[in-house]
């Protein structure tokens, strides 16, 4: 068995944004909810993709949620945005890409995120060159409903990789069953967005703390 592909997911598993993700939910979005601020944990917790089932969560009822959708949309990323501009990524992250490079495995970016905000990010953080693609969302509007699967699965595909060949990381319950279904394996990094909890309980191949660990699974995979 030979890995060829890692797939990355983007948020809290390359860049390093939970706590300020959290920082722009409690100053931009939790006042518009009448709720009070949460710490991180309190957000790993919850976090859930579609975002709608985070806010259920804690107790915000759909109506509310569907009526203020655009609002709270529009509030997080305005104190998102800003803070994301100087965000740094996990340690060892750009080693770890250069030494997955260097073997002849290829990186893809998965995301529920932009296109055009993932991109930005790569080229202040001079990583650009580490990824093949990224599959992502063409409208801010649509990075809180998931397509990943659908996406990768057809890349998979159009690219002819086996799934055998293929390793997705990522730091939610969400790429374990995104892995699961197309038969990939799987790893997450803890302290994302959920918690170590919630991540044993996806049951992946593998949990990691650290980025470095990746590179010695895929060379025991290969």
């Amino acid at each position: 068995m030979s890995i060829k592909l890692v797939v990355w997911d983007w948020n809290g598993t390359i860049l390093d944004d939970v706590g300020i993700t959290v920082q722009a939910i409690n100053s931009g979005v939790l006042p518009l909810l009448n709720l009070p601020e949460m710490t991180v944990p309190q957000y790993q917790d919850v976090f859930e993709v579609p975002i709608i089932k985070s806010y259920l969560s804690l107790g915000v009822s759909e109506t509310e949620f569907h009526a203020k959708s655009e609002a709270i949309s529009q509030a997080f990323h305005s104190h998102y945005e800003p803070l994301a501009a100087h965000a740094h990524t996990r340690r060892n992250i750009q080693s770890t890409l250069a030494q997955l490079q260097a073997t002849g495995i290829h990186s893809i970016i998965l995301s529920n995120h932009t296109l055009e905000g993932i991109y930005l990010q790569l080229a202040r953080l001079e990583l650009e060159k580490y990824f093949v693609t990224v599959l992502a969302n063409d409208d801010i509007e649509q990075v809180h409903r998931t397509g990943k699967q659908h996406r990768v699965e057809n890349y998979l595909s159009q690219q002819h990789f086996q799934p055998h060949e293929v390793v997705i990381v990522g730091d939610t319950a969400e790429e374990v069953t995104i892995g699961k279904s197309l038969g990939l394996h799987t790893i997450v990094i803890t302290e994302g967005f959920s918690s170590r909890v919630r991540l044993e309980a996806a049951k992946p191949d593998y949990i990691v703390s650290s980025v470095n660990e990746i590179i010695t699974i895929v060379e025991e995979m290969s």
